[in-house]
């Protein structure tokens, strides 16, 4: 099945055919879900024109970006992880059957933890009520409360969400897609409300760059593309 992400009327952005951040316009790249994925992972990304995100895969425990993302906060790093419902055989589980837990009411937790780190930026304030729907407690499955957010950050970022499109069975997966493997990070500095107390701090989710620079994120992402390692050399 194929779906295009759930596109939100709370807030207009201008967008174009392709984003100025779009290197290869033509070519398809294909990223896992993640929750609220990294300043690398968007980065590269955006080269693209058309990225599909591919929920149709074994859900793989190790892979803790789908339900488990970084921030900087007064106290340091802080590691924001969703609880998952226990399936019958995680083995055979796809990423897309993958049900969220309501243990501990993570989704207070979770926002608390991004009013204390980002309350004080330049931007939290500007983006905060179109980002808090995705944390009231009510979505079911991991994938849509990632392609949720996701889709919050690419309005954010001016990217246009029709070029993002989820997919849930394999059959649907173009042969001559790009896969996009690990991050090499490595992002040149930007600003960080914490910067003073811990220096610049690389990794972190793509909420980082938003809340602190704004509109601006998109600039920095064109000048900040980090090399991945499924990149073929002759696109490097």
């Amino acid at each position: 099945m194929e779906q295009n992400i759930p596109h939100s009327q709370s807030r207009q952005v201008n967008k174009t055919a392709h984003s100025p951040l779009v290197i290869y316009p033509e070519r398809t790249a294909i990223v896992p879900p993640a929750y609220c994925g990294n300043v690398a992972m968007y980065a590269a990304m955006a080269r693209y024109g058309h990225v599909i995100i591919d929920a149709s895969a074994k859900y793989n425990k190790r892979e803790k970006s789908l339900h488990r993302c970084t921030i900087e906060g007064p106290n340091g790093i802080q590691r924001l992880t969703v609880p998952l419902q226990k399936p019958q055989e995680w083995h055979s589980t796809r990423i897309s059957d993958v049900m969220v837990s309501t243990h501990g009411d993570w989704w207070h937790v979770h926002w608390g933890a991004l009013e204390a780190a980002y309350g004080r930026t330049p931007f939290f304030e500007y983006y905060a009520d179109e980002l808090r729907q995705w944390f009231i407690g009510e979505i079911k499955r991991l994938v849509d409360l990632d392609m949720g957010i996701h889709r919050f950050c690419l309005d954010a970022l001016g990217i246009d969400y029709r070029s993002h499109v989820l997919i849930e069975n394999r059959e649907n997966m173009p042969s001559d897609a790009i896969r996009l493997g690990n991050t090499a990070e490595n992002m040149p500095p930007y600003y960080q409300l914490w910067a003073d107390r811990f220096g610049f701090t690389d990794g972190l989710s793509i909420l980082d760059l938003i809340f602190n620079l704004g509109p601006e994120s998109a600039l920095y992402l064109r000048g900040g593309l980090p090399p991945y390692r499924a990149l073929p050399e002759s696109l490097r």
